[in-house]
């Protein structure tokens, strides 16, 4: 050959204990998380997880899920900040309004708007562009914990939006 290279030849690595030890503890931890609902943020939600938030517009009846039946759902833990400098960065933790709304046989991608009802008479709606383009999530913790009173039973987090959307202490959704 008119080069000459200075390398040695790769070795061949071979599936060995290691490996295998690696593989199955990566498959035991994904096991657990996907059995644990929540994933790995364990939020101890004891001081109202029997709150209710009334859904309104689904069916004829109204339905009431407790914060428990949240937790049990698949939920995501998100870390975000709003664009706003009220609220700053968050690690929030609940499962996505397109989550519940499949619990009752619909989508996020069907309803127009949901108006967000709070214990404190605030209330903001979320309409078809903000519900387009963002996974609202029902946050049921942040950044690892149970909520404060101030925010308890359930926060809307939409990521990377501003917090006037993110309504604390709610207790309705509107769906429209």
């Amino acid at each position: 050959m008119w080069w000459k290279s200075n390398q040695k030849p790769a070795r061949k690595r071979r599936a060995g204990a290691g490996f295998a030890a690696a593989a199955l503890a990566l498959i035991l931890g994904f096991a657990s998380l996907c059995m644990s609902g929540c994933g790995a943020d364990d939020i101890d939600i004891s001081g109202y997880a029997d709150e209710t938030i009334t859904l309104t517009g689904i069916t004829d009846d109204d339905i009431t899920l407790t914060v428990a039946d949240l937790k049990e759902m698949d939920c995501v833990t998100v870390k975000t900040e709003s664009t706003s400098d009220k609220i700053g960065k968050v690690r929030a933790t609940g499962p996505t309004l397109d989550t519940v709304l499949r619990q009752f046989g619909m989508s996020q991608e069907q309803i127009d708007s949901v108006r967000v009802f709070a214990r404190d008479e605030y209330d903001a709606k979320l309409d078809r562009r903000v519900l387009e383009s963002n996974d609202i999530i029902l946050a049921f913790g942040i950044d690892g914990a149970p909520l404060g009173e101030e925010d308890a039973p359930l926060r809307i987090i939409i990521p990377e939006s501003d917090s006037a959307y993110w309504v604390r202490m709610v207790q309705r959704l509107e769906i429209e």
